[in-house]
C-alpha cells in the first residue's frame, strides 16, 4: 500500500515538473513578438521634394511640386513606418514576404523612410508603382488596396505615420495620397487652396486604381480620408460613385460643407451600388466647430450624426424635382432606400475621442468595422437618435442664426446611426 502511494506521489511530482518545462521550451522555441515593426507604405504626393539621399530617403515640403504650369506627374514611391506592435503580432512568413520586418535596435516609433521611383519619364514611374502595388495586393488573402488621404495641418511625415497605422491594422498595401498641406495652424486657407488644386491628381490616382481592378477583378479598394482630405472624395464623386471595385468609403471627421455633400449626392449617388459608406464623427470634435466658425456658421458634414440614409432620401427627392438631374425611380424608392440603408452607417465614436480638440482617427475601430461590422473587443454599437451634435456646434449655429429647421419625422431618420460605447473601463482612448 505504501509503495503504491509512493508511486502515485512520484508520478504526480514528475508530471508537475515536466509540463512547466515543456511550456518553457515552447516559449524559448517561439521568439517573442518584436516591440516595434517596420510596416510598408506606398505613397503618391504632389508636394515639393526638399531632398533625397541614400541614407535618409526622400523629404517632402509644404508647397506644390509645380508652382507654374502643372505637369501632372506627382512623386510616387515606397517606404516604411516604424509602429508599435500593440497587437503582439508575430512576423509570419506571409507578412515578411509583403515587406514587414522587425525594427532595428536604433529605430524609434514613428520614424519613417521613403524613396521615390526613379525612371526616365513619368509613364515608367507609374508603370513601376502600380505594378508593385498590384503585386503586393495579390499576395494578401483579402486582395485589397487601401487609399488614404490626410487632412488639414498634416506634414508628409505625420500623414505617413497615420498611413503606417492603417498598414499595421489592415495588413494590406496602403497608399498614402499626400497633398501640399502647410502643416501650420494659421495656414487653413492655404491648405484649402492646395487641396482643391490637388483634386485632378487624386482623380488620376483613382482612375489608375480602377484600371488595375478592372484588369484583375478580384482586387478591391478601400477609400479612406480624414478632415479636409474628405473633400477629395466628395469632389471625386463623379468618378467614384457606382464603381464596383470600391469596397468601402470612410469619411472620418469630414471637414466639408454638409450642404455641398448633399448636392453631390443628389446628382451622383448610385441607387444600386455595392460600396459600404461610413461616416465617422465625434461630438468632442472642436476642430470642426472652429471650421464652422471660419465658414460663416455653416455646419460641417462631420459635426452632425445624421443617418446617411436621410442624405440618400434627400438625394432621391431632390433629383425628382430637377430636369437637369437624372430622375430616380419614384416607384422603387423604398426598395432603393432599403438597399442604401444596408450599406450606409454613421458611427459616433465620441466615447473614444480624446484631447482638447478631438478630431482623431479611430483606426482600430475602422478596421474591425470593415471586417466584422463590430467596433472591437470591449466595445459595442448602440443605436442613437439621428442629428446628434456637439454643444459648441449648436451654439455657433444659433449665434449665426443658421440653425436648420427641424426636419419632419421619417422612418429613415435613425437607420444605421450608431454610437460606439465601452463595455468595460479597460478600453483606452484613441
Amino acid at each position: 500500500m505504501k509503495n503504491r502511494q509512493l508511486y502515485y506521489w512520484l508520478t504526480f511530482a514528475l508530471v508537475a515538473c515536466v509540463f512547466p518545462c515543456l511550456a518553457l521550451c515552447k516559449a524559448w522555441a517561439e521568439p517573442a513578438a518584436p516591440a516595434l515593426l517596420r510596416v510598408p507604405v506606398f505613397f503618391v504626393t504632389d508636394r515639393n521634394l526638399e531632398m533625397e539621399s541614400k541614407e535618409k530617403g526622400a523629404s517632402f515640403g509644404p508647397h506644390r511640386k509645380h508652382i507654374g504650369d502643372c505637369q501632372h506627374d506627382p512623386f510616387m514611391g515606397f517606404g516604411y513606418c516604424v509602429v508599435r506592435n500593440e497587437g503582439g503580432k508575430s512576423l509570419s512568413a506571409d507578412l515578411t514576404a509583403r515587406g514587414w520586418s522587425a525594427a532595428s535596435a536604433t529605430d524609434k516609433a514613428g520614424e519613417t523612410i521613403v524613396r521615390t521611383i526613379e525612371a526616365k519619364d513619368f509613364t515608367n514611374v507609374q508603370a513601376t508603382f502600380y505594378s508593385q502595388l498590384r503585386e503586393a495586393a495579390g499576395k494578401t488573402s483579402r486582395k485589397e488596396i487601401v487609399l488614404f488621404a490626410h487632412g488639414y495641418k498634416n506634414s508628409f511625415d505625420a500623414a505617413l505615420r497615420t498611413a503606417g497605422r492603417f498598414s499595421y491594422s489592415y495588413e494590406s498595401p496602403v497608399v498614402l495620397y499626400s497633398w501640399p498641406s502647410v502643416a501650420k495652424l494659421r495656414s487653413y486657407n492655404s491648405d484649402e487652396n492646395n487641396n482643391e488644386w490637388s483634386q485632378e491628381h487624386f482623380n488620376d490616382v483613382a482612375l489608375k486604381l480602377q484600371e488595375i481592378c478592372d484588369t484583375e477583378p478580384q482586387l478591391k479598394l478601400r477609400l479612406f480620408a480624414h478632415s479636409m482630405g474628405t473633400r477629395l472624395i466628395v469632389r471625386g464623386m463623379p468618378f467614384l460613385c457606382g464603381k464596383t471595385f470600391i469596397k468601402e468609403v470612410a469619411l472620418v471627421c469630414p471637414d466639408v460643407d454638409g450642404g455641398l455633400v448633399k448636392h453631390y449626392a443628389r446628382r451622383y449617388l448610385a441607387e444600386k451600388g455595392t460600396t459600404t459608406v461610413r461616416l465617422y464623427m465625434s461630438q468632442r470634435d472642436k476642430a470642426l466647430a472652429l471650421s464652422q466658425m471660419v465658414h460663416g456658421g455653416y455646419a460641417r458634414f462631420g459635426e452632425c450624426a445624421d443617418s446617411l440614409a436621410t442624405v440618400a432620401k434627400t438625394a432621391f427627392q431632390g433629383a425628382s424635382k430637377s430636369a437637369s438631374v437624372p430622375a430616380k425611380n419614384d416607384s422603387s424608392e423604398p426598395e432603393a432606400l432599403n438597399g442604401l440603408k444596408k450599406r450606409m452607417q454613421t458611427i459616433d465614436f465620441t466615447d473614444l475621442d480624446r484631447g482638447v480638440i478631438g478630431h482623431k482617427i479611430p483606426v482600430d475601430v475602422m478596421c474591425n468595422m470593415s471586417y466584422s461590422n463590430d467596433p472591437g473587443k470591449d466595445l459595442k454599437l448602440v443605436e442613437q437618435q439621428s442629428g446628434a451634435r456637439s454643444k459648441t456646434s449648436l451654439a455657433l449655429s444659433k449665434l449665426t442664426k443658421l440653425q436648420a429647421a427641424s426636419s419632419s419625422s421619417s422612418s429613415y431618420s435613425t437607420d444605421n446611426c450608431l454610437r460606439v460605447v465601452r463595455t468595460t473601463k479597460s478600453v483606452s482612448n484613441l
